[in-house]
């Protein structure tokens, strides 16, 4: 069988590469030209070059696909507009491509973000019946291709899976989190320590979006893939744990945290380089909850995440030490 990966030079596209080859697949990456093929080099993959903007490159390379696993998106932008164009649009291109094979992929799942569900309302983890409730600007244009792929479910098989917060080795948006507690024995505190986020160590997500392609069950279906609900406190303290020193907790209050957006935004503008800290990312962290139920995946899919937050926080730090990204 042949899957195809879009976004398969990212972080969380290259571990689905090593997942799928462990399962015997043979595995055809999609990439930019100009994307950084470091995570792929020793791998025994095929390349082929064709921007979600491309649609007649897209329709020749997706022509032997037996599944399609689209992980390519845009997480960093100043205009929804923008967003969309990549998330929404390059999404509709793809599975237009998808059409015009023949035979066609017996499945697409599209890799989504809770995002597209927006912060939940109440304590409860909201589970995938939930009405979505996107923030403006990447939640939106998640949901966006989502509604695209739906769109597509009388013509293809087709699967939506939804990641919480995702970290693990080649991660880069933990990374600053981690340095911090290395270097200055901190652990920040954005907004409230109550707050909570539903996380998942990476080796999990994949082995969930695997199932999710290979599974009949999956056929029309919407996932979320967690592993575990925390506070902020919590995950404060599994990640002195896992650093093995104590880590002082430095609560950042709301408005600093929005001014220390607003210096990503003037530093985007100066650099013309996408910044980590940024509005958007200080607005989406201040809301009280991000969290979600996947008790869907675990009973239709057989889903079990093996990694909790401790022992991934430990996993990663040895991996970024071990890389010199500490």
């Amino acid at each position: 069988m042949r899957a195809l990966v879009t976004g398969a030079t990212g972080f969380i596209g290259s571990h689905l590469v090593e997942r799928l080859l462990a399962e015997g697949l043979e595995v055809v990456c999609l990439a930019r030209a100009t994307s950084s093929r470091r995570w792929l080099a020793d791998l025994p993959v095929t390349v082929r070059v064709a921007p979600l903007e491309d649609a007649d490159a897209l329709a020749e390379a997706v022509g032997d696909a037996d599944v399609i696993f689209h992980s390519a998106g845009l997480t960093r932008a100043r205009r929804e507009a923008d967003y969309l164009a990549v998330n929404a649009d390059g999404t509709r291109r793809l599975l237009e491509a998808a059409l015009k094979a023949r035979p066609a992929p017996r499945r697409v799942v599209y890799v989504s973000s809770l995002s597209a569900a927006g912060p939940a309302p109440s304590d409860e983890p909201p589970d995938e019946d939930a009405p979505p409730r996107p923030l403006p600007g990447y939640g939106a244009s998640k949901l966006a291709a989502e509604r695209v792929v739906t769109g597509f479910a009388d013509r293809l098989n087709v699967t939506v899976v939804r990641p919480p917060a995702v970290y693990g080795p080649r991660d880069t948006n933990f990374l600053p989190v981690f340095r911090m507690a290395r270097r200055l024995g901190i652990a920040p505190i954005l907004g409230r320590a109550d707050n909570q986020l539903t996380f998942v160590y990476v080796a999990d997500l994949v082995e969930g979006v695997a199932l999710a392609g290979l599974r009949d069950a999956a056929v029309g279906r919407t996932y979320y893939l967690g592993a575990g609900t925390h506070s902020l406190e919590e995950f404060a303290e599994a990640l002195s744990a896992a650093l093995g020193k104590p880590l002082r907790r430095v609560r950042v209050p709301a408005w600093l945290a929005r001014l220390a957006g607003e210096w990503g935004e003037l530093k985007w503008t100066l650099t013309g380089r996408a910044q980590i800290i940024s509005r958007r990312k200080v607005r989406d962290a201040l809301q009280p909850r991000w969290t979600c139920s996947w008790s869907r995946a675990a009973e239709e899919l057989g889903y079990l995440p093996r990694v909790d937050l401790f022992e991934g926080l430990c996993r990663t730090a040895r991996w970024y030490e071990a890389a010199g990204w500490l």
